[in-house]
C-alpha cells in the first residue's frame, strides 16, 4: 500500500504525456451561466489513535448527521447554505449527540485552488469497539466520549501549472466541463490550527487500559504552516461522464502543545509533520444539466513517541445541478468587470465576451 500513491501518481502522468496536443477541445467554459446545484450527504471530523500494541487504530466519529445543501455559482465564484438533518432518539442513544459548527468553502479558479475549513464539533463514540472490547454487540450503544471536542482552522491554496490541460473547475465546481482526460502538477502552501479537548481525558475511561500512558490528556492543540506539492488529473468517459482526483501531501513546521490529565502539566515542543488533502468526484458534466459524487478529506498528524493522534476532516455528497444561459441578460456585463478586475486575470481569466450581444 505504501506505494499506491506512486503508482498513481505516475498512472496520470503517462495518461496525460500520451494526450493530443491540440489541447483548445480539452476545456469547455460556460462563462455566461448560472450554476445551481443542490447536494446531499455528511461532513465530518474523527480522530484516530494509533499505537503498535493497539490491534487497531482508535477511531472516534460524530453523530453521523447530513447535510442539505443549495446554492449557485459564476465564473470563479460560489455561494451556498447547507442545513444539518436533525438525528431521531435511537441514532442518539446509539451514537450521542454532536453538536457541530461546520464551514467549508472551495475556490477554484483558472490557476488556483483554495480551500478554507472551520470546524468544531463536541461529542463522540468510538467507532470500532468490537476490536477491543470482547463483551460489545452491535445491537448496544456504542462507548461515547460526550465531552470530547475538535476545533480545526485551516487555509490551503494551489497553483496549477497546466490551466490549459487540466481545469479544477470542470473537477470540482462544474463551472467547466472537460472533454478529454487531462492534468496537472501543484505547487502551493498550507496554514492550520486544531484543537482537541476534554473536561477529563480525551481518551473514554472504557477504553483508557488499551492506550498509552502519555496520551492520557485533556487537551492538545496543535498547528502547522508548510508547503505542499500533488498532481490532479481528470479522466473523460465518453466526453460527458468523468472522475477526478487530487493528490496533495505537503509537509510542515509543527508546533505542539500538550495539556495532561493526570498532573494538570503543559508540554511543548516544535517538529516537522506531514498534512495531506486528498479529493475526488465522479458523475456526468453535461451542458445544462450535471450531477455526481465528491469527497474532500484533509487531514493533520501528531507524533508522540510511538503513539500518533490523526485528526481527519472533510465532506462527501451528492450532487445535481443546472446552467443557465445568461447571454441576454446586459446588466451581467457590468458584473463580469466587477469579477475579473485586471490586476486579477492572471488568475480568474478574462471576462466573457458580451460584445456581439443585442
Amino acid at each position: 500500500m505504501r506505494y499506491l500513491g506512486s503508482i498513481t501518481i505516475l498512472l496520470f502522468i503517462s495518461l496525460n504525456l500520451l494526450g493530443v496536443s491540440n489541447d483548445s477541445l480539452r476545456v469547455i467554459s460556460f462563462p455566461k451561466h448560472i450554476h445551481f446545484y443542490s447536494k446531499i450527504g455528511p461532513n465530518y471530523s474523527q480522530i484516530e489513535i494509533e499505537n503498535p500494541d493497539l490491534p487497531k487504530k482508535l477511531l472516534f466519529k460524530p453523530n453521523p448527521q447530513s447535510l442539505v445543501g443549495f446554492g449557485l455559482s459564476y465564473s470563479w465564484l460560489g455561494l451556498g447554505v447547507s442545513f444539518t438533518m436533525p438525528s431521531s432518539s435511537a441514532e442518539d442513544k446509539k451514537y450521542g449527540k454532536t453538536q457541530k459548527f461546520d464551514f467549508e468553502a472551495h475556490y477554484t479558479m483558472r490557476k488556483l485552488m483554495v480551500d478554507l475549513t472551520l470546524k468544531s464539533y463536541k461529542g463522540f463514540y468510538l467507532s470500532n469497539p468490537q476490536k477491543f472490547i470482547d463483551s460489545w454487540s452491535s445491537s448496544d450503544p456504542y462507548p461515547q466520549a460526550p465531552n470530547l471536542q475538535t476545533v480545526s482552522l485551516a487555509a490551503s491554496f494551489a497553483y496549477i501549472f497546466k490551466p490549459n490541460i487540466y481545469s479544477p473547475n470542470a473537477a470540482y465546481t462544474f463551472t467547466k466541463a472537460m472533454r478529454r482526460s487531462g492534468g496537472s502538477w501543484m505547487l502551493g502552501g498550507f496554514f492550520s490550527i486544531n484543537g482537541i479537548v476534554s473536561d477529563t481525558s480525551i481518551i473514554p475511561g472504557v477504553i483508557k487500559q488499551f492506550v498509552d500512558p502519555k496520551l492520557d490528556l485533556n487537551g492538545i492543540v496543535f498547528s502547522n504552516i508548510g508547503v505542499s506539492f500533488g498532481y490532479s488529473h481528470l479522466f473523460t468517459i465518453y466526453k460527458k461522464f468523468f472522475f477526478a482526483f487530487t493528490l496533495y501531501p505537503g509537509i510542515s513546521l509543527q508546533k505542539v502543545t500538550q495539556y495532561s490529565s493526570i498532573d494538570g502539566s503543559k508540554k511543548e515542543f516544535s517538529t516537522l509533520a506531514l498534512r495531506h488533502i486528498v479529493r475526488a468526484s465522479i458523475g456526468r458534466n453535461g451542458n445544462s444539466y450535471y450531477w455526481g459524487l465528491t469527497t474532500y478529506t484533509e487531514s493533520s498528524n501528531v507524533k508522540h513517541n510511538d503513539s500518533q493522534l490523526y485528526l481527519n476532516s472533510g465532506h462527501f455528497e451528492f450532487f445535481i445541478g443546472y446552467r443557465l444561459n445568461t447571454s441576454h441578460w446586459k446588466f451581467m456585463k457590468r458584473v463580469d468587470r466587477f469579477m475579473h478586475p485586471k490586476f486579477l486575470r492572471f488568475a480568474t481569466g478574462n471576462p466573457p465576451d458580451r460584445e456581439m450581444e443585442r
